[in-house]
């Protein structure tokens, strides 16, 4: 038996039903259990490995998030130009995603996570070579940034598909999971990596770079050390006639077209009302987001009039706040509401950017930013437990990757209008532009989504 919560009169409600005879063996019960659910929290050996994987790589990717814009603003000090490689980074968002959402609900997500890691790292040589023998360019920039990407919507897809297998299917298990994976992937991404990466970069240039590389490569390892078969269901009868399954055993049914397969889950997206206006805020905010933080090197360095190694500490105030939000956010959820603490939040994370349009003092600066991290983080662990909860198993890689389009298509739009508008105004500008359209949206969409749609969407998933 395992422990589900879903709503009830003032709160959640507790209820029992069959353990998922499909969920792969850990240690919740079987052959682990007590010992196992005590030592892994609950969550199991696969969701561990998991999360050690993702949480290396993020330290590495973090020194590169880094590192990048720095090497592309020692080649040029034009916004426009520099918006080049940012536009290049988040393109294969818009181009690509349906795309890795599909492979991810065909192949096995375990296989597809650690081949992706290890394409990633081999493509980050390249990039060290490339910098520590005087080559870099922007073209070459912009080349590596679109190569890593497009094989990240491959693995990120993947990724959100696979942790609902690893952990107990109830809500409860989904946000501490995602609570857990989250902040240690922000510590990483954003304070970690940040933090080391200026200081890496003032020692070479290429440093953070093969840091990176190595950290995709030990990643890899620990994907492919999960064990199971790690397929959407039914991904056995989507195989080519006259194959075999896992099992060995012939599988006559026919693969169906991939286009069709992209349209089922873009369908599937359109069609549910809470997960259509998260997705709608998540893809608005973020093109006003991702262009700011494109801009903010140059801010740094021509506002602030700050060091590198002061810039990878800015950066890290982002990540302070999303850490206090990974101990604390799900206290919030739960009451306030997910509409309330998810849109709400974001309204507030918007409004936080506006401080850099108005003062450039270190101290508002970086609380501006910790608030945006703060916010941001709340509104992951709540809004994908919330898909991971509401979106069929077989359908939640495509369904992930249509989020993705939006949420992320738009981002190289809001750089290029970033871009345009320190050229053409100021840096301050794309600040206050940013975070009134930013919260603005943020309003509409907590106006038009309340908690109550919201729990109800989650009893009906639950009930299924």
């Amino acid at each position: 038996m395992t422990t589900r919560e879903a709503p009830g009169d003032g709160g959640l409600r507790t209820t029992t039903e069959p353990q998922d005879p499909g969920a792969p063996p850990d240690g919740r019960g079987g052959r682990g259990g007590r010992l196992g659910a005590r030592i892994s929290g609950g969550l199991g050996r696969d969701f561990w490995l998991l999360w050690g994987g993702w949480s290396v790589s993020s330290v590495g990717n973090g020194l590169t998030v880094t590192a990048l814009p720095l090497l592309a603003a020692d080649l040029t000090s034009d916004p426009a130009t520099l918006s080049l490689v940012g536009m290049a980074d988040k393109l294969p968002w818009l181009l690509l995603a349906l795309m890795g959402g599909a492979l991810a609900d065909r192949w096995d997500r375990r296989r597809a996570m650690w081949v992706s890691d290890a394409l990633r790292c081999a493509i980050l040589v390249v990039l060290f070579v490339a910098v520590l023998g005087g080559w870099a360019s922007i073209p070459l920039l912009m080349v590596i940034a679109f190569g890593i990407t497009s094989i990240e919507t491959v693995y990120d897809s993947s990724r959100s598909a696979i942790l609902p297998m690893t952990v107990p299917q109830d809500r409860k298990a989904l946000e501490r999971a995602n609570s857990r994976l989250m902040t240690a992937n922000t510590v990483a991404l954003k304070f970690l990596g940040p933090a080391l990466g200026g200081v890496l970069y003032t020692v070479g240039r290429a440093v953070p770079v093969g840091v990176d590389a190595i950290s995709f490569a030990v990643s890899s390892v620990f994907s492919f050390l999960m064990r199971g078969d790690f397929r959407a269901d039914g991904a056995r009868g989507a195989t080519t006639a006259g194959t075999k399954d896992a099992k060995g055993t012939n599988d006559t049914r026919p693969r169906r077209a991939m286009r069709r397969e992209i349209g089922e889950g873009v369908r599937w997206l359109a069609r549910h009302r809470v997960l259509r206006v998260f997705t709608l805020v998540a893809g608005l905010t973020n093109m006003c987001t991702v262009g700011q933080l494109a801009m903010l090197v140059l801010y740094a360095r021509q506002v602030m009039q700050i060091s590198d190694v002061a810039y990878g500490l800015l950066l890290a105030s982002v990540a302070v706040g999303s850490v206090t939000a990974g101990f604390t956010c799900r206290m919030f959820t739960h009451r306030l509401g997910p509409a309330r603490s998810a849109l709400g939040g974001v309204m507030l994370g918007a409004l936080g950017f506006t401080i850099l349009g108005f003062t450039s003092e270190v101290a508002f600066v970086a609380l501006g930013l910790a608030v945006t991290g703060y916010t941001a983080m709340t509104w992951n662990v709540t809004t994908v437990s919330i898909r991971q909860t509401i979106v069929p198993r077989e359908l939640i890689g495509r369904v992930s990757s249509v989020n993705r389009l939006v949420a992320f298509g738009l981002m190289p739009v809001g750089i290029l209008l970033a871009g345009q508008i320190a050229t053409h105004v100021s840096l301050e500008a794309v600040y206050r532009a940013g975070g009134l359209f930013g919260a603005a949206v943020s309003l509409i969409g907590l106006l038009t989504l309340s908690n109550a749609a919201v729990e109800k969407a989650l009893h009906e998933a639950e009930a299924r």
